[in-house]
């Protein structure tokens, strides 16, 4: 018998990151999101890159226990500090890294039904996207594709026209599309015409959604069109780092567990609140 491959598999590059005490800890959309779907009860693979770090060496450990991992070194981990205040959570580069390489044979081999391609910082290229071509459902968070990033900079929102053609025709082929109110930033400032001009631009294949915190999340599918979704419980005060890794890679979970997308943006929704709740 050939054993079933993961639930999901998650691509994307680890971070340290420095927090409002000064201490640093491991954090990238690859790590947030597993803990989120492993929480949950799925089965979940890795493919990420991390430099020698001890927070990324005790992250790149955590991965391996969780499901299958595979971890290409870098010289150093991607590191942003994280600040808290009025005008919200915002992050400054304080060190860049590599790109992540992504091979098509590496990605068939790990059999799963599910794959969210999640960067934190542009590293992965259209070619990366293209050798997911052979997994059955493609889900990408495209909020690190849309950051501008420089060393001592605050990370500010880049429009849609900054993917270029060669990675924004990859990403119009995935089956759906996740971004937050936040990534969207340089394109509108209300998640209803952002998701409108995320349709304009990438034309009408992926389900689209924009989420928006204790707002709840815009979902456009191509069959059914437009709707509002309503968080199911509010966690203010709620550790809330990682939270849209969580709800991206609980949605794809759902999209490929063949859940109708209004089904899965919910399930999502509920399921992101109990990973949260739980880090409470």
């Amino acid at each position: 018998m050939i054993a079933a491959g993961p639930d999901l598999l998650i691509v994307g590059g680890l971070a340290v990151d420095r927090v409002v005490d000064g201490s640093r800890l491991a954090g990238g959309s690859v790590l947030h999101a597993a803990r989120a779907v492993a929480a949950a009860g799925w089965s979940v693979a890795t493919i990420t890159a991390a430099g020698p770090e001890p927070e990324a060496a005790a992250a790149v450990a955590e991965l391996g226990a969780l499901g299958p991992s595979s971890v290409a070194s870098l010289p150093a981990s991607i590191r942003f500090a994280i600040h808290h205040d009025s005008q919200g959570r915002r992050l400054v580069l304080e060190a860049a890294s590599g790109n992540l390489a992504l091979l098509a044979a590496e990605v068939t081999a790990l059999g799963a039904r599910t794959v969210l391609l999640a960067p934190i910082a542009g590293e992965l290229s259209a070619l990366a996207v293209g050798a997911c071509a052979t997994v059955p459902v493609r889900v990408a968070a495209v909020q690190g594709w849309l950051r501008h990033l420089a060393p001592g900079e605050e990370a500010r929102a880049l429009p849609l026209g900054s993917l270029g053609a060669e990675l924004s025709a990859a990403l119009a082929e995935l089956d759906a599309l996740v971004a937050s109110h936040e990534d969207l930033a340089a394109v509108a400032s209300q998640p209803p015409r952002q998701l409108e001009l995320m349709r304009a631009y990438f034309g009408p294949r992926p389900i689209l959604v924009v989420t928006a915190g204790p707002d709840g999340a815009w979902l456009d599918d191509p069959a059914t069109g437009i709707r509002h979704l309503p968080v199911a419980r509010r966690l203010d005060g709620a550790f809330s780092i990682g939270a849209g890794d969580a709800f991206a890679a609980l949605l794809a979970v759902g999209l490929g567990a063949g859940l109708d997308p209004p089904a899965a943006a919910s399930a999502a929704m509920i399921e992101t609140g109990d990973f949260l709740a739980a880090r409470f």
